[in-house]
Protein backbone atom coordinates (compact mmCIF):
# COMPACT_ATOMS: atom_id res chain seq x y z
CA UNK A 1 0.00 0.00 0.00
CA UNK A 2 3.09 2.58 0.66
CA UNK A 3 4.63 1.76 -2.53
CA UNK A 4 1.50 2.39 -4.26
CA UNK A 5 0.76 5.17 -2.87
CA UNK A 6 4.11 6.87 -3.21
CA UNK A 7 3.51 5.85 -6.99
CA UNK A 8 0.47 7.85 -7.54
CA UNK A 9 1.51 10.79 -5.54
CA UNK A 10 4.70 11.09 -8.02
CA UNK A 11 2.62 10.15 -10.91
CA UNK A 12 0.59 13.39 -9.62
CA UNK A 13 3.85 15.08 -9.38
CA UNK A 14 4.80 14.67 -12.77
CA UNK A 15 1.23 15.21 -14.01
CA UNK A 16 1.24 18.71 -12.18
CA UNK A 17 4.94 19.36 -13.70
CA UNK A 18 3.31 18.43 -17.10
CA UNK A 19 0.13 20.46 -16.51
CA UNK A 20 2.12 23.53 -15.09
CA UNK A 21 4.42 23.83 -17.77
CA UNK A 22 1.71 23.36 -20.38
CA UNK A 23 -0.29 26.99 -18.54
CA UNK A 24 3.40 28.26 -18.40
CA UNK A 25 3.89 28.40 -22.47
CA UNK A 26 0.47 29.79 -22.74
CA UNK A 27 2.50 33.62 -21.26
CA UNK A 28 5.88 32.37 -22.48
CA UNK A 29 5.84 31.00 -25.91
CA UNK A 30 5.08 33.28 -28.70
CA UNK A 31 2.12 32.52 -30.47
CA UNK A 32 1.11 34.94 -33.72
CA UNK A 33 -1.86 32.81 -34.95
CA UNK A 34 -4.89 34.94 -36.25
CA UNK A 35 -7.57 35.48 -33.77
CA UNK A 36 -9.85 32.58 -33.97
CA UNK A 37 -13.10 31.98 -36.44
CA UNK A 38 -15.56 31.55 -33.50
CA UNK A 39 -18.17 33.77 -35.06
CA UNK A 40 -20.74 33.19 -37.74
CA UNK A 41 -22.14 35.53 -40.29
CA UNK A 42 -25.65 34.92 -39.88
CA UNK A 43 -27.09 38.03 -42.73
CA UNK A 44 -25.75 40.53 -44.59
CA UNK A 45 -27.78 43.79 -45.59
CA UNK A 46 -27.32 47.28 -46.87
CA UNK A 47 -25.22 48.66 -44.75
CA UNK A 48 -25.77 45.98 -41.60
CA UNK A 49 -24.77 42.64 -40.95
CA UNK A 50 -25.57 40.00 -38.79
CA UNK A 51 -23.69 37.85 -36.63
CA UNK A 52 -24.43 34.47 -34.23
CA UNK A 53 -24.98 35.84 -30.72
CA UNK A 54 -22.46 35.84 -28.03
CA UNK A 55 -21.24 37.67 -24.77
CA UNK A 56 -18.36 39.79 -26.83
CA UNK A 57 -20.79 40.32 -29.96
CA UNK A 58 -23.63 41.96 -28.27
CA UNK A 59 -20.87 44.16 -26.81
CA UNK A 60 -21.64 47.65 -27.71
CA UNK A 61 -18.67 49.73 -30.06
CA UNK A 62 -16.55 49.63 -32.77
CA UNK A 63 -15.03 46.03 -33.69
CA UNK A 64 -13.20 44.00 -37.03
CA UNK A 65 -13.89 40.68 -38.55
CA UNK A 66 -11.90 39.00 -40.00
CA UNK A 67 -11.61 36.35 -42.52
CA UNK A 68 -9.12 34.50 -44.66
CA UNK A 69 -9.71 36.75 -47.83
CA UNK A 70 -10.88 40.05 -46.10
CA UNK A 71 -11.69 42.14 -43.30
CA UNK A 72 -14.50 44.37 -41.89
CA UNK A 73 -15.21 47.02 -39.22
CA UNK A 74 -18.51 47.03 -37.54
CA UNK A 75 -19.96 49.46 -35.67
CA UNK A 76 -23.19 50.28 -33.43
CA UNK A 77 -25.61 47.64 -31.78
CA UNK A 78 -28.85 47.69 -34.39
CA UNK A 79 -30.66 44.80 -32.82
CA UNK A 80 -30.29 41.76 -31.23
CA UNK A 81 -32.54 38.36 -31.36
CA UNK A 82 -32.62 34.61 -31.34
CA UNK A 83 -31.14 35.08 -34.69
CA UNK A 84 -28.26 37.16 -34.15
CA UNK A 85 -26.87 40.11 -33.23
CA UNK A 86 -26.75 42.65 -35.85
CA UNK A 87 -24.88 45.55 -36.21
CA UNK A 88 -23.90 48.35 -38.44
CA UNK A 89 -21.42 47.62 -40.92
CA UNK A 90 -19.03 50.09 -41.14
CA UNK A 91 -16.46 48.91 -44.60
CA UNK A 92 -15.45 45.55 -45.45
CA UNK A 93 -12.53 45.09 -48.09
CA UNK A 94 -13.93 42.23 -49.74
CA UNK A 95 -17.69 39.61 -49.68
CA UNK A 96 -19.31 38.62 -46.42
CA UNK A 97 -21.95 36.14 -47.06
CA UNK A 98 -24.12 34.04 -44.64
CA UNK A 99 -22.24 30.92 -43.36
CA UNK A 100 -18.92 32.20 -42.81
CA UNK A 101 -16.83 31.86 -40.21
CA UNK A 102 -15.02 35.22 -39.09
CA UNK A 103 -13.01 36.19 -36.20
CA UNK A 104 -14.42 38.71 -33.77
CA UNK A 105 -11.21 41.35 -33.31
CA UNK A 106 -11.02 43.68 -30.70
CA UNK A 107 -8.36 45.03 -32.98
CA UNK A 108 -10.84 46.55 -35.42
CA UNK A 109 -8.47 47.95 -38.05
CA UNK A 110 -6.26 46.02 -40.37
CA UNK A 111 -3.30 47.29 -42.26
CA UNK A 112 -0.92 50.11 -41.99
CA UNK A 113 -2.25 53.94 -40.12
CA UNK A 114 -3.13 54.44 -44.28
CA UNK A 115 -5.88 52.42 -43.47
CA UNK A 116 -7.40 55.21 -40.79
CA UNK A 117 -6.16 58.17 -43.14
CA UNK A 118 -2.53 59.18 -41.40
CA UNK A 119 0.78 59.07 -43.69
CA UNK A 120 3.73 57.32 -41.89
CA UNK A 121 6.54 55.54 -42.45
CA UNK A 122 8.03 52.47 -41.94
CA UNK A 123 10.92 53.04 -39.68
CA UNK A 124 13.67 50.77 -37.68
CA UNK A 125 15.12 51.60 -34.42
CA UNK A 126 18.16 49.75 -33.14
CA UNK A 127 17.46 46.98 -30.44
CA UNK A 128 19.88 45.39 -28.68
CA UNK A 129 19.28 42.22 -30.53
CA UNK A 130 18.86 44.05 -33.69
CA UNK A 131 16.77 46.19 -35.69
CA UNK A 132 13.42 46.28 -34.64
CA UNK A 133 10.60 47.41 -36.94
CA UNK A 134 8.03 50.32 -36.24
CA UNK A 135 5.69 53.07 -37.95
CA UNK A 136 6.22 56.76 -37.33
CA UNK A 137 3.19 58.84 -37.56
CA UNK A 138 4.61 62.39 -37.72
CA UNK A 139 3.17 65.51 -35.46
CA UNK A 140 3.45 68.99 -35.19
CA UNK A 141 4.94 68.85 -31.11
CA UNK A 142 8.35 68.11 -29.67
CA UNK A 143 6.16 65.16 -27.15
CA UNK A 144 6.37 61.86 -29.18
CA UNK A 145 3.70 58.96 -27.88
CA UNK A 146 5.75 55.78 -27.91
CA UNK A 147 2.65 52.85 -28.10
CA UNK A 148 3.70 49.47 -26.89
CA UNK A 149 0.87 46.89 -27.76
CA UNK A 150 0.07 43.28 -25.59
CA UNK A 151 1.33 40.34 -25.57
CA UNK A 152 0.96 38.21 -29.05
CA UNK A 153 -0.01 41.05 -30.78
CA UNK A 154 1.13 43.37 -33.50
CA UNK A 155 1.18 47.01 -34.51
CA UNK A 156 -1.99 47.01 -35.76
CA UNK A 157 -3.59 46.57 -32.88
CA UNK A 158 -1.77 50.47 -32.14
CA UNK A 159 -3.85 51.61 -34.84
CA UNK A 160 -7.30 52.50 -32.81
CA UNK A 161 -5.21 54.71 -30.78
CA UNK A 162 -3.09 56.33 -33.59
CA UNK A 163 -5.86 59.02 -35.03
CA UNK A 164 -6.49 60.80 -31.28
CA UNK A 165 -2.46 61.20 -30.91
CA UNK A 166 -2.08 62.55 -34.06
CA UNK A 167 -5.20 64.81 -33.52
CA UNK A 168 -3.75 66.17 -30.25
CA UNK A 169 -0.27 66.82 -32.26
CA UNK A 170 2.19 63.77 -31.01
CA UNK A 171 4.49 62.37 -33.25
CA UNK A 172 3.62 58.56 -32.56
CA UNK A 173 6.07 55.66 -32.83
CA UNK A 174 4.34 52.59 -32.88
CA UNK A 175 6.79 49.74 -32.07
CA UNK A 176 7.78 45.92 -32.10
CA UNK A 177 9.56 44.20 -29.74
CA UNK A 178 11.62 41.36 -29.63
CA UNK A 179 9.49 38.57 -30.04
CA UNK A 180 7.05 40.12 -32.44
CA UNK A 181 6.70 38.73 -36.40
CA UNK A 182 9.88 40.53 -37.99
CA UNK A 183 11.54 41.25 -34.97
CA UNK A 184 14.49 39.30 -33.27
CA UNK A 185 13.48 36.62 -31.01
CA UNK A 186 13.59 36.76 -26.91
CA UNK A 187 16.64 35.01 -25.00
CA UNK A 188 15.59 31.19 -25.03
CA UNK A 189 12.60 32.26 -27.98
CA UNK A 190 10.27 32.91 -25.24
CA UNK A 191 8.81 36.02 -23.80
CA UNK A 192 9.92 37.73 -20.53
CA UNK A 193 7.16 39.24 -19.21
CA UNK A 194 9.00 42.87 -19.75
CA UNK A 195 11.58 42.12 -17.52
CA UNK A 196 13.98 41.96 -20.77
CA UNK A 197 11.27 43.93 -23.79
CA UNK A 198 11.94 46.72 -21.51
CA UNK A 199 15.02 47.26 -23.25
CA UNK A 200 13.70 47.22 -26.72
CA UNK A 201 11.43 50.23 -25.27
CA UNK A 202 14.67 52.21 -23.96
CA UNK A 203 16.15 51.84 -27.34
CA UNK A 204 12.79 53.12 -28.56
CA UNK A 205 12.84 55.95 -26.09
CA UNK A 206 16.59 56.65 -27.95
CA UNK A 207 15.51 56.70 -30.83
CA UNK A 208 12.78 59.25 -30.44
CA UNK A 209 14.74 61.59 -28.43
CA UNK A 210 17.29 61.38 -31.07
CA UNK A 211 14.97 62.86 -33.76
CA UNK A 212 13.54 65.65 -32.30
CA UNK A 213 11.68 64.50 -29.49
CA UNK A 214 11.77 66.13 -26.02
CA UNK A 215 9.35 64.85 -23.81
CA UNK A 216 7.64 61.11 -24.08
CA UNK A 217 3.85 59.77 -23.59
CA UNK A 218 4.39 56.09 -22.70
CA UNK A 219 0.84 54.12 -24.06
CA UNK A 220 1.27 50.99 -22.90
CA UNK A 221 -1.71 47.78 -23.46
CA UNK A 222 -2.11 44.72 -21.40
CA UNK A 223 1.53 43.40 -21.45
CA UNK A 224 2.34 46.58 -23.30
CA UNK A 225 1.83 48.27 -19.55
CA UNK A 226 3.99 45.28 -17.59
CA UNK A 227 6.86 47.04 -20.42
CA UNK A 228 6.31 50.25 -19.43
CA UNK A 229 6.09 49.35 -16.04
CA UNK A 230 9.61 47.76 -16.06
CA UNK A 231 11.27 50.62 -18.16
CA UNK A 232 9.63 53.40 -15.36
CA UNK A 233 11.23 50.98 -12.70
CA UNK A 234 14.86 50.42 -14.53
CA UNK A 235 15.56 53.13 -17.50
CA UNK A 236 17.78 56.06 -16.68
CA UNK A 237 15.90 57.32 -19.20
CA UNK A 238 12.31 57.73 -17.36
CA UNK A 239 13.40 60.72 -16.93
CA UNK A 240 11.97 62.13 -19.84
CA UNK A 241 8.75 61.08 -19.63
CA UNK A 242 6.16 63.12 -19.35
CA UNK A 243 2.75 60.78 -18.69
CA UNK A 244 1.41 57.24 -19.09
CA UNK A 245 -1.21 55.92 -20.52
CA UNK A 246 -2.30 52.27 -19.31
CA UNK A 247 -5.18 50.37 -20.67
CA UNK A 248 -5.67 47.21 -18.75
CA UNK A 249 -2.32 46.93 -17.78
CA UNK A 250 -0.15 43.70 -16.48
CA UNK A 251 0.88 45.27 -13.37
CA UNK A 252 1.33 42.07 -11.39
CA UNK A 253 1.79 38.94 -13.09
CA UNK A 254 1.10 37.21 -10.13
CA UNK A 255 -2.37 38.00 -9.71
CA UNK A 256 -3.05 37.33 -13.10
CA UNK A 257 -2.23 33.97 -12.89
CA UNK A 258 -4.39 33.22 -9.65
CA UNK A 259 -7.32 35.32 -11.27
CA UNK A 260 -6.92 33.34 -14.20
CA UNK A 261 -7.09 30.36 -11.93
CA UNK A 262 -10.02 31.15 -10.55
CA UNK A 263 -11.27 32.00 -14.12
CA UNK A 264 -10.92 28.50 -14.47
CA UNK A 265 -12.98 27.06 -12.00
CA UNK A 266 -9.86 26.74 -9.93
CA UNK A 267 -8.27 27.75 -6.29
CA UNK A 268 -5.88 30.57 -6.39
CA UNK A 269 -3.40 28.56 -5.25
CA UNK A 270 -3.32 26.55 -8.68
CA UNK A 271 -1.57 28.99 -10.02
CA UNK A 272 1.11 28.43 -7.64
CA UNK A 273 3.16 25.46 -9.97
CA UNK A 274 2.39 28.16 -13.01
CA UNK A 275 4.86 30.35 -11.32
CA UNK A 276 7.18 27.72 -10.31
CA UNK A 277 7.22 26.74 -13.85
CA UNK A 278 7.43 30.46 -15.29
CA UNK A 279 10.95 30.78 -12.95
CA UNK A 280 12.43 27.72 -14.04
CA UNK A 281 12.33 28.82 -17.58
CA UNK A 282 12.62 32.80 -17.49
CA UNK A 283 14.43 33.29 -13.50
CA UNK A 284 11.56 35.66 -12.99
CA UNK A 285 11.97 38.25 -10.89
CA UNK A 286 8.55 38.87 -9.07
CA UNK A 287 9.22 41.55 -6.79
CA UNK A 288 10.27 43.43 -10.36
CA UNK A 289 6.64 42.20 -12.09
CA UNK A 290 4.82 43.50 -9.66
CA UNK A 291 4.77 47.29 -10.28
CA UNK A 292 2.11 47.73 -7.13
CA UNK A 293 5.56 47.50 -5.14
CA UNK A 294 6.93 50.31 -6.45
CA UNK A 295 4.46 53.08 -6.40
CA UNK A 296 7.79 55.48 -6.69
CA UNK A 297 8.25 55.20 -10.16
CA UNK A 298 5.22 55.98 -11.24
CA UNK A 299 4.63 59.30 -9.61
CA UNK A 300 3.81 61.00 -13.08
CA UNK A 301 0.47 61.66 -14.59
CA UNK A 302 -1.27 58.53 -15.41
CA UNK A 303 -4.25 57.96 -17.66
CA UNK A 304 -5.97 54.51 -16.90
CA UNK A 305 -8.47 52.38 -18.26
CA UNK A 306 -9.92 49.46 -17.25
CA UNK A 307 -12.65 47.48 -19.01
CA UNK A 308 -15.32 45.85 -15.89
CA UNK A 309 -15.66 42.65 -18.04
CA UNK A 310 -11.75 41.83 -18.16
CA UNK A 311 -11.38 37.90 -18.39
CA UNK A 312 -7.43 37.93 -18.61
CA UNK A 313 -5.90 40.93 -16.53
CA UNK A 314 -8.15 41.64 -13.29
CA UNK A 315 -9.22 44.92 -12.95
CA UNK A 316 -8.33 44.73 -8.95
CA UNK A 317 -4.92 45.77 -10.06
CA UNK A 318 -5.85 48.70 -11.74
CA UNK A 319 -8.09 49.72 -8.57
CA UNK A 320 -5.29 49.40 -6.44
CA UNK A 321 -2.71 51.39 -8.51
CA UNK A 322 -5.43 53.94 -8.49
CA UNK A 323 -5.77 54.02 -5.24
CA UNK A 324 -2.07 53.98 -4.38
CA UNK A 325 -1.31 57.10 -6.55
CA UNK A 326 -4.63 58.98 -5.99
CA UNK A 327 -2.39 62.39 -7.05
CA UNK A 328 -1.06 60.81 -9.81
CA UNK A 329 -3.96 58.35 -11.84
CA UNK A 330 -6.77 59.43 -13.86
CA UNK A 331 -8.37 56.37 -13.91
CA UNK A 332 -11.99 55.22 -15.62
CA UNK A 333 -13.36 51.60 -15.25
CA UNK A 334 -15.42 51.60 -18.26
CA UNK A 335 -18.24 49.04 -17.96
CA UNK A 336 -19.14 46.36 -20.52
CA UNK A 337 -15.74 46.46 -22.12
CA UNK A 338 -13.46 43.25 -22.23
CA UNK A 339 -9.60 43.14 -22.17
CA UNK A 340 -8.13 45.77 -23.75
CA UNK A 341 -11.39 47.01 -25.12
CA UNK A 342 -12.00 50.04 -23.16
CA UNK A 343 -11.75 52.23 -26.95
CA UNK A 344 -14.02 49.73 -28.24
CA UNK A 345 -17.28 50.23 -26.53
CA UNK A 346 -16.96 53.58 -26.90
CA UNK A 347 -14.25 55.26 -29.57
CA UNK A 348 -15.39 58.82 -29.09
CA UNK A 349 -15.77 58.89 -25.15
CA UNK A 350 -12.30 57.20 -25.07
CA UNK A 351 -10.96 59.31 -27.41
CA UNK A 352 -11.99 62.92 -25.81
CA UNK A 353 -10.65 61.06 -22.47
CA UNK A 354 -7.34 60.63 -23.62
CA UNK A 355 -7.82 64.35 -25.50
CA UNK A 356 -8.31 65.90 -22.46
CA UNK A 357 -5.40 64.34 -20.60
CA UNK A 358 -3.20 65.00 -23.19
CA UNK A 359 -3.85 68.34 -23.20
CA UNK A 360 -3.67 68.96 -19.27
CA UNK A 361 -0.41 66.78 -19.04
CA UNK A 362 1.29 68.89 -21.99
CA UNK A 363 0.52 72.05 -21.05
CA UNK A 364 -2.25 72.92 -23.54
CA UNK A 365 0.35 71.49 -26.27
CA UNK A 366 -1.84 68.68 -27.44
CA UNK A 367 -5.02 70.61 -29.12
CA UNK A 368 -7.45 69.17 -31.34
CA UNK A 369 -10.79 67.73 -32.17
CA UNK A 370 -11.46 64.59 -30.38
CA UNK A 371 -13.73 61.79 -30.43
CA UNK A 372 -14.47 59.29 -33.86
CA UNK A 373 -17.32 59.14 -36.22
CA UNK A 374 -19.91 55.91 -34.79
CA UNK A 375 -17.56 53.44 -36.54
CA UNK A 376 -14.28 55.08 -35.21
CA UNK A 377 -11.63 57.01 -37.60
CA UNK A 378 -12.27 58.22 -40.81
CA UNK A 379 -15.30 55.53 -40.96
CA UNK A 380 -18.97 56.76 -41.36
Amino acid sequence: MGLAVAALAAILVVVGAVVSWHFSSEVLVPDHSAWPAETTIEGVGSGRVTVSRSERTERPGVYGLDWPTGHAVVGELLSSDAQGVTRRLCTANSYLVAGMKVAYDPHAYAGTPSSVGLAYSNVSYPGELGPMPAWLVPGRTHTWAIVVHGINENLEGDLRLAPALHRAGLPALLIAYRGDLGAPAGPGGLHHMGLTEWRDLAAAARYALAHGARRLILVGTSMGGAIVAQFMERSSLAAHVAGLVLDAPALSWKAILSFNATEMGLPSFAALPVEWAIGARIDADWSSLDALQHPGAFHLPILLFHGTEDKVVPIATSDELARELPGWVTYYRVPKAGHAESWNVDPALYEHRLTAFLARTLGGTATGSSGSEPCGPGLS
